[in-house]
């Protein structure tokens, strides 16, 4: 019979980490491609998991619910991928996704007592969040820009990240700085929407800028392409000289420099470009750009993993996890 020692041996780790990652240990900091590499040999090897003895398996039933509809999955991949990064980890710990709810259609909030969990990715509003309590207490909220005292949270290093950008852009002589972002709706349990609040990328430029005695040129729309080009035209005709440029996601980048190209500015040299997303085509475009991986895989790993351990360990305290994040250098701005 094959044993973890052995699986141990062939992967070169310990037989902890074998032990961990076969149990589906989702807070085990180990890389995706080590993980994979222990999962592969497992099943080589036809290595079988021991049956736990006088345990029956209880099936966990899981729903997501989400402020974001099918149209803004497909241009933003981002949330995309935090579900898929939910769903995989569901496959490998045999964990069952009964569905993934979309808020835009209205919900009745009884439905959710019917679940052991309620992964929320995006925001919703207090008194929805009150609502959902009522029925159903175990809650992980993703990238949700309003921490609450009491709920577990999973989010992306957003304000950390901006800071740094914003840091090594002023380092580099950049003192002319602008923004150009999206807010978010927050989404009633009906599908309506009466409010919205800020990215928080946009509220660390803010503080960033005025920390440092300058004066802030931002744009703020939707979460789409034709956002930044929108936003470029507003801040190179305002009048002001730019030098730099953050922007909140890789679409609304991809827009920005189509119309930077169009005035005849060079992204990168006239005007240095950081974006957030890393999505595959954006080391590809002309010029590449420069962005933070925000490992929405990751995200969506580790808010099934805090649901999972409130459900079985039956603890009582919060968890708020964030999850670091890459930036990634190319040519819209590089460190010399």
């Amino acid at each position: 019979m094959v044993t973890i020692k052995q699986i141990a041996s062939e992967t070169g780790v310990s037989s902890s980490t074998v032990s961990r990652v076969l149990n589906s240990d989702m807070t085990l900091a180990v890389s995706d491609k080590t993980r994979q590499q222990i999962i592969d040999t497992a099943k080589r090897l036809a290595y079988v998991k021991k049956p736990k003895k006088n345990k029956k398996q209880r099936i966990i039933h899981i729903c997501v619910l989400t402020v974001f509809s099918e149209s803004r999955e497909a241009s933003d991949t981002y949330w995309r991928q935090i579900y898929m990064g939910i769903d995989k980890a569901a496959y490998q710990s045999d964990i069952v996704i009964d569905e993934i709810i979309r808020i835009e259609q209205g919900i009745d909030a009884m439905i959710l007592a019917n679940f052991d969990a309620v992964i929320i990715l995006g925001n919703i509003s207090k008194e929805a969040i009150t609502k959902i309590r009522a029925v159903n207490d175990s809650i992980v909220l993703v990238d949700a820009a309003v921490r609450y005292n009491d709920i577990t949270a999973v989010n992306p290093e957003l304000s950390q990240m901006t800071h740094r950008i914003l840091d090594e852009l002023y380092h580099r002589g950049r003192h002319h700085i602008g923004f150009i972002g999206g807010d978010n709706d927050v989404l009633e349990l009906d599908g309506t929407s009466n409010s919205k609040i800020s990215d928080p990328r946009f509220n660390s430029y803010c503080e960033w800028m005025a920390l440092h005695n300058l004066s802030p040129h931002s744009y703020i729309g939707d979460w789409r392409p034709e956002t930044g080009s929108q936003g470029m035209i507003a801040l190179l005709d305002d009048g002001r000289a730019i030098d730099a440029l953050v922007v909140a996601s890789d679409p609304i980048a991809i827009g920005a420099i189509n119309i930077l190209k169009s005035y005849g500015l060079e992204p990168g040299k006239d005007i240095d470009i950081v974006s957030f997303d890393n999505l595959d085509i954006v080391a590809y475009i002309v010029p590449s750009l420069t962005t933070v991986e925000l490992n929405p895989l990751a995200i969506g790993k580790t808010a099934l993993a805090q649901a999972i351990e409130m459900i079985s360990d039956g603890h009582n305290w919060i968890n708020w996890t964030t999850i670091p994040s890459v930036l990634n250098y190319r040519e819209t701005f590089r460190i010399e």
